[in-house]
Formats: C-alpha cells, sequence, structure tokens
C-alpha cells in the first residue's frame, strides 16, 4: 500500500518538472495591451465623394483624406478635426479623439455671353449658369432690323428665343441682326431713333403691332422701296424718284440707357394737336413728356375727333425754328397711324407720319398751292439742277403733296433728299445726326 503511494508521488513530481519546462518559467513579461483605436468618419454632401468613408488610427497617429468631385462639380468647402487642406487633400497631423471630416460640393458656375452686332439687343449679356442647367438668351431685332441668325453654345433658336438646354462649359452665344432694307447707294444710311408716346383717353387702341407697322411703312417710304407704287409713276418723273438713306427705329434705350420699347403710353387728358404751352407734350400738362430732342424723334398719337368722328386734323409737325425745342417732334391722329386695318379711310396706308417728318427734315410747305415764302423745296429742281425742267411743283403723286389721298403720294424728289439730308447734317438736327452716328 505505502509503495503504491510513493511510486504515484514520484510520477506526479516527474511529470511537474515535464510541464514546467514547457512553459518556460524564465520569461517574467506580461502580455502587451492592444492601443485604442479612434475613428474618423467622412461626410460628404453634393457631387463628390470623400475617401476613405472611415478610418481608424491610433492616439496621436496622423490620417489622410483626399475629395473627389464629379464631372462638373468642384470642391467649395473642407474641413473638421484640426485638420489642413491642400487642394483636394486632407491631412490631420495629430488625432486627439474621434471626429469627422466634411466635405461640401457645388455645380461648377460657367459664364455665358451674348454678343449682338447693330441692330438689336439681348436681354441678358452675361449668365453665371450651373453646371448641367439650361439657359435662354431673348434676341430683340430694332423696328428696322430682323434677326438673321444666332449660333454657340450648341443652342437652338425659337423665333427670339435662343435655348441652351444642359451647360457644360462657358460659351459665347452671337446674334447677327441686318437691316431689311438694302444700303443706299452712295450714301451713308441715317438711323434715327424714335419714342411713340401714345395718349390714351380711354376711346381707341394703338397696339404695338401697329406702331410697327407704320414705321416699316414710313422706312419703304424714305428709302424708295414702295416698289409697287413707284411703277406707277411716269417715266417723265420716275428718274427723279429718291432713296434718301434715312429711316427711323423704335428707341431701344431710354434716356438713361436703359433698355426700353421706344413705345410710352400715358393716360392723357389733352389734345394731341394742342399748341398753347404744348400741353401733349408734358405730364404735368397731361400728356407726355418729350425725350431729349437732340437724341430722339418725338412722336405723339392721340385722339382728335369731331362729333361726326371724323379727323379735326391728321397730322402736324413741331419743326425747329417754329417750336420750343423741347417740343419739336411730330403729332398724329390715332386712326390715321399705321396700316392695320381698321384704319381711317382713304389714310391707311401710313403716309400722314411720311409727310410730317418730311415737314420735320426740313421740307418746309407743299408742292401744291397756296404756297407762301417759308416753302424750302417746291420751286427746286426734281434732282437739284440747275438745267432740269421739272421742279417739284411739278409732282403731283409727292409725299409732300396735301389734301390728297395717301394712294396718292409715292415719292420724295432728288431735291428733297438733298434737302433732308443737310437739314440733319448741318442744319437745325444737326445734334440729332452727330448724337446717332451710322
Amino acid at each position: 500500500m505505502n509503495y503504491v503511494i510513493k511510486r504515484t508521488l514520484v510520477l506526479v513530481m516527474a511529470l511537474s518538472q515535464l510541464t514546467a519546462c514547457s512553459g518556460g518559467s524564465g520569461d517574467s513579461s506580461a502580455p502587451k495591451d492592444t492601443p485604442d483605436l479612434l475613428t474618423i468618419s467622412a461626410h460628404s454632401e453634393g457631387g463628390g465623394v470623400l475617401e476613405p468613408a472611415s478610418l481608424q488610427v491610433g492616439k496621436g497617429k496622423a490620417a489622410e483624406f483626399v475629395a473627389k468631385p464629379r464631372a462638373g462639380y468642384e470642391l467649395v468647402a473642407l474641413s473638421g478635426c484640426g485638420g489642413k487642406r491642400t487642394g483636394v487633400a486632407y491631412r490631420v497631423e495629430r488625432v486627439e479623439q474621434s471626429c469627422q471630416i466634411q466635405a461640401r460640393f457645388s455645380p461648377i458656375q460657367y459664364r455665358l455671353d451674348a454678343t449682338v452686332s447693330q441692330g438689336g439687343n439681348v436681354d441678358i449679356s452675361t449668365q453665371q449658369i450651373a453646371h448641367g442647367s439650361a439657359a435662354e438668351f431673348v434676341f430683340t431685332p430694332n423696328s428696322d432690323h430682323i434677326l438673321e441668325r444666332v449660333g454657340g453654345c450648341n443652342g437652338t433658336l425659337t423665333q427670339y428665343t435662343y435655348h441652351l438646354r444642359e451647360v457644360t462649359g462657358p460659351c459665347t452665344v452671337s446674334a447677327l441682326f441686318l437691316p431689311y432694307l438694302p444700303e443706299p447707294e452712295a450714301l451713308t444710311r441715317i438711323r434715327l431713333p424714335v419714342v411713340v408716346h401714345v395718349l390714351n383717353n380711354g376711346h381707341f387702341e394703338l397696339s404695338d403691332a401697329q406702331i410697327l407697322s407704320q414705321l416699316r411703312a414710313t422706312n419703304l417710304h424714305f428709302r424708295g422701296k414702295n416698289s409697287a407704287e413707284i411703277e406707277t409713276i411716269p417715266d417723265t418723273y420716275s428718274p427723279f424718284v429718291a432713296d434718301t438713306g434715312i429711316q427711323f427705329y423704335l428707341a431701344d434705350k431710354d434716356p438713361d440707357g436703359q433698355p426700353h420699347s421706344g413705345i410710352v403710353r400715358v393716360d392723357a387728358t389733352t389734345s394731341v394737336f394742342a399748341l398753347e404751352g404744348y400741353p401733349f407734350a408734358r405730364s404735368d400738362a397731361g400728356g407726355s413728356d418729350a425725350w431729349p430732342t437732340d437724341r430722339y424723334i418725338n412722336i405723339w398719337v392721340g385722339m382728335s375727333r369731331t362729333r361726326f368722328n371724323e379727323p379735326v386734323l391728321g397730322g402736324r409737325a413741331h419743326v425747329p425754328g417754329m417750336a420750343p425745342e423741347l417740343y419739336i417732334g411730330v403729332s398724329v391722329e390715332q386712326g390715321l397711324f399705321g396700316t392695320i386695318a381698321p384704319r381711317e379711310p382713304n389714310y391707311d396706308q401710313g403716309k400722314t407720319l411720311t409727310h410730317e417728318l418730311g415737314h420735320f427734315l426740313g421740307l418746309i410747305g407743299h408742292t401744291n398751292p397756296p404756297w407762301n415764302d417759308q416753302n424750302t423745296h417746291r420751286h427746286l429742281t426734281c434732282d437739284g439742277l440747275a438745267q432740269t425742267e421739272c421742279v417739284n411743283a411739278d409732282l403731283t403723286m409727292n409725299f409732300m403733296n396735301t389734301n390728297v389721298y395717301d394712294n396718292r403720294q409715292k415719292m420724295f424728289s432728288l431735291s428733297q433728299r438733298q434737302l433732308m439730308r443737310a437739314w440733319l447734317e448741318t442744319g437745325p438736327l444737326q445734334a440729332l445726326y452727330l448724337n446717332n452716328p451710322p
């Protein structure tokens, strides 16, 4: 029995020594702890990402992130965790606690420009448009021009509006306006801005289209392009038909340089032909204030009718030297202004304004009797040459013939052209001419 116990003790001691050798009883160091990891997260707004989305680093260690904008976007803000931005890179030198880095991306803003030739305008000359957005420009020709074409930026034109479906970079849109009448032969074209003052009294309507129809007709008259009528002039007089080179357009800027339609509409309480104090040209007297007469031709249009609904007067020119400088211009009865029906019977071709503008431009008096000493043109030869037998008084179809229906007025003569251009270039209306260079 004792022998068995002793033998067992010896065996246990032997096993204890063997296991002690495998445990390395001479190594006294404890296992090392894993350092605490801090989390840095990334948050992105808009068109881009911040990478990596999340990062774990030891306390006091550095961390780096990179912002990656999508096409058409740019990085506009990058901050957080006390780091420093270098371009699209962001570095935190020592991470002391868990935190978040934030990046914000926005669409790139592109500059769009619009350029125009003479003869028209654009509503906005420069726009800032975000990447991928749509844009548009609206082009408006002067009343004596047409919009010939628009190009650039891969847009499409619908009437006068140029549409850009998706803007992907900076670019320029260009518009070309062309006169609807050709250049005059051997003359410089003279273009004069007009402002049409519509003196409303609640008893008539004058549309923008009607006003444009009048100016188009008058331009054809002054440029000798009313071809169908001119073809009816006898051969004896047809060589004296003049293209004056003068044409008119609705002012596209007001006296302060701001865009304008050239049409002023007011509720008026005065006659368009009242002369005492020229109330039609003064807002304080129930009319519409004249624009500076050295820069614009003022045309006042209003109602002046008898109780039988007949015009009291068709038109009147307020001529330099005969009217105060502040109020020079032309007045026209509304029923005789324009060519869109209905108009005053027999005065529906726009000849009244043409006639009165002839007076305004220096053709004082008429080609038909009665004549007076102030008449400046009826005695002139039809072409201004001394040896010519024809004189303007012979031209029964002249625009300066009076007391005839519109269909009887068809032409200005060559000598009348000389007089009107001199009236502008060196005469009483020189300031108007110089302030509106070709």
